[in-house]
């Protein structure tokens, strides 16, 4: 069943986005570019774009961005950059294989080496997805005071990844929006679904663009279709998400605005 949001709720919590996030010290008026780097214990790169005063010694809050079947990994991670404005959000785009099918995973759309590409495209690409996000969050812990457990976001096709993501390793997140998402189990066994006693508390919640257009407005019941699918199994195996939160007046897109004041909403972090 879908829900409108409320325009006041969102208008709300975009401020309190804000007010909650902003940095506690401003040693630089503008956030640093977006870097790639590669995690320290695994072949997985990512793209980092640090909030405007970032400084060493204290915690920031991580999230995760996912992005469609386009795998357009920093072009995808720079509209949250936007979206995120003065708030304090430590934002990551790991290189996932898993955000689409075989026909967009493709060498073009990665920065990996041709060794580091040969070397990838026979193994599994969600046990890489798996071990390569855990290395990027333990780097950025390390590195840049990233907190302990992160947020984690996709749309379309990175609902693939979303998805696995949330419902093999609940424990590395401390909320998931999943936006407008594919779902077709890829990834997910009995034997993969999470049994962590604590999956139930995991915070899911779904949004959908509001006003799709063009082609996508076609295939907006194909994509809810899925989307249902998807939080049907997730409460099946003792996970609870919440009902898909529809976003007024949105088109097809990863949502970033709505999705980062929910974020701020159900975890302020300490200031």
């Amino acid at each position: 069943m879908l829900r409108r949001v409320d325009a006041g709720w969102l208008a709300i919590a975009l401020a309190l986005t804000y007010s909650w996030m902003a940095p506690a010290t401003a040693e630089a008026d503008t956030a640093p570019a977006i870097a790639t780097y590669r995690a320290s214990s695994h072949p997985m790169r990512y793209h980092l774009a640090l909030p405007a005063g970032w400084v060493a010694g204290r915690r920031w809050p991580v999230v995760v961005v996912i992005p469609d079947a386009a795998r357009e990994f920093e072009a995808n991670l720079e509209r949250f950059v936007t979206a995120r404005g003065g708030a304090g959000w430590i934002l990551v785009a790991p290189e996932v294989m898993t955000c689409g099918g075989a026909r967009s995973r493709t060498s073009d759309h990665y920065s990996y080496s041709a060794a580091e590409w040969d070397s990838l495209l026979h193994g599994d690409d969600f046990a890489f997805a798996d071990a390569g996000i855990a290395a990027v969050l333990a780097d950025v812990r390390r590195n840049w005071g990233g907190e302990t457990k992160a947020f984690l976001t996709g749309w379309e096709a990175g609902g693939h990844t979303v998805w696995a993501q949330a419902l093999r390793r609940p424990e590395r997140w401390r909320a998931v929006a999943p936006v407008t998402t594919n779902y077709q189990r890829r990834g997910l066994t009995e034997a993969t679904f999470s049994t962590d006693p604590q999956r139930s508390k995991l915070p899911i919640r779904v949004f959908r663009c509001g006003a799709p257009t063009g082609e996508v407005a076609a295939s907006m019941a194909f994509l809810d279709r899925q989307t249902q699918q998807a939080i049907a199994d997730a409460r099946a195996h003792g996970f609870a998400p919440v009902k898909v939160q529809v976003v007024p007046g949105a088109d097809h897109g990863p949502l970033a605005e709505a999705v980062l004041a929910w974020f701020a909403s159900q975890a302020p972090p300490a200031r």
